[in-house]
């Protein structure tokens, strides 16, 4: 009975970590939106910036 226990609570635990990576790769990006920030880029000073 001890080894059905284990095993049941090893298949719950593997099934709910994959659940949880699988949720995380899945999730959409926090990307900036396409707009011009000023940004300090060394040695040239302040410029305007743009994330693609």
């Amino acid at each position: 009975m001890r080894k059905i226990t284990r095993r049941v609570a090893t298949l719950t635990a593997t099934v709910a970590l994959a659940g949880a990576a699988f949720a995380a790769t899945s999730a959409p990006a926090n990307a900036m939106p396409n707009e011009w920030y000023r940004c300090w880029v060394s040695g040239h000073g302040w410029m305007w910036c743009m994330d693609v």
